[in-house]
Formats: C-alpha cells, structure tokens, sequence
C-alpha cells in the first residue's frame, strides 16, 4: 500500500498448510509489486483474537520484518479492523470469529456522526447460543465462515439478522493496511516488544497421550 493505494493482496486458503505459504507469498507479493524490503516504511499486523497460531505466526513475522528493517510496527485489533469493512452503516455492526468448543469472539460498533468507528461492547468470547442476548436493535453481522456462522444467525438471530454481503466477509489485508497506515501517518506505532497477541482466553493445548507399556507395539528380534 503507498499513499492509501493498494499496490497488492493475497488472500491465502485457510487451513494449516497456509503457513506453510506465508513467506514465499509475501516474497512473491512484494517482488510482484516492483518493491524491496527495503523500500518498506512500516508493517501493520493484525493482534487477534482468532487463530491462536495464526496470530504468534502473524505477529512474529511482522516483529522480525520491523526489527530487521528498522521500521515502524502498527498492530490492530482483528475485530474492529472486521467491523470497519462494513462503513456508512446505521445499524449497529457485529463482527465474529470462530472460536473453539462452540464459541466466538465477537464485539459490537457503530459507527458515529463524525465518521469514527464507536466500539459499544469490549472483545468478548461466548457461546454461538449467545450471541442474540447481545444484540438490542438490528444489526449487520460480518464473520469468518459465512457456511457455518451465517445458519447459525439465521436460526438464533430472528428478526435482527441482516448480514454483510458474502465477498465482504473475511478480513482483508487491505483493511488492515488503511488502518494502520492512518496512523503511521500521524507518526504512531507501538513498541514491537510490547505488541502482544489479543487471545481472549486460553490456550486449548493437551499434553500427548503417552501410550503405556502394554499398549506399546511389540518388537521382534
């Protein structure tokens, strides 16, 4: 992105290989649009929540392309990035992603008369069942997974559902990018080695079954 302009995106296909991807494309992202690293003014990065790997992937490849060029870091939070997508709306915004165990993250904004995105209730993780006690009036939900987050809308949701167009949902780089480039314009950024993820909850990490004795296979000499 230069001067607001978006130069290049990729959008890579979800699942865990996708990592595997990640610094051939933006190798390839940045050769494409005729730049060098070292051409780079600043990097932005999304914080989270989502994807517990995905985001310590994100953020430390981000850290290292800061600290490697001597350039600005900017993070910002994943949800209000998701909710400005949707701009020039009335209605209320709430944007989800999909989390673990039947959960979300989710948040609500509204956007004000200045044209500022109003945050109304703080990053939160809750059940899929739960997401109609948080809405008081219509409003327009974006998410991650369109299949699967929008029946559940329809089905929880009645009456108050509206829902972002299906191209728009899933956050896009570009996004980010205008974002963090406002402020890096006004000569922000945070401190790369206090910019931490935003997770919401714990981690759902279990120790590996260790098989015992009887159960390990036999060998034959």
């Amino acid at each position: 992105m230069k001067n607001e302009i978006l130069l290049g995106e990729y959008i890579l296909p979800s699942g865990s290989t996708r990592f595997n991807n990640l610094m051939p494309s933006l190798n390839d992202l940045v050769t494409k649009v005729g730049l060098n690293p070292q051409e780079l003014d600043g990097v932005i990065v999304a914080l989270g929540p989502g994807s517990f790997t995905g985001i310590r992937i994100g953020l430390s490849v981000a850290k290292g392309l800061s600290e490697s060029l001597a350039i600005p870091i900017v993070g910002v939070p994943t949800l209000a990035a998701m909710a400005s997508q949707l701009p020039f709306l009335k209605e209320d915004i709430c944007p989800l992603i999909g989390s673990r165990k039947g959960e979300v993250f989710t948040a609500l904004f509204r956007w004000g008369a200045s044209n500022q995105l109003l945050r109304l209730k703080e990053d939160t993780c809750i059940k899929t069942s739960e997401i109609g006690g948080m809405i008081g009036k219509k409003t327009v939900f974006i998410g991650n997974d369109l299949s699967e987050q929008g029946p559940i809308l329809k089905h929880k949701v009645k009456g108050k559902t509206a829902m972002a167009p299906a191209n728009l949902w899933n956050l896009k780089a570009s996004t980010l990018g205008i974002l963090g480039l406002k402020r890096l314009q006004k000569g922000e950024s945070d401190n790369s080695g206090k910019l931490i993820p935003i997770y919401l909850r714990g981690a759902d990490i279990r120790t590996p079954h260790r098989k015992s004795r009887s159960q390990m296979p036999k060998s034959h000499f």
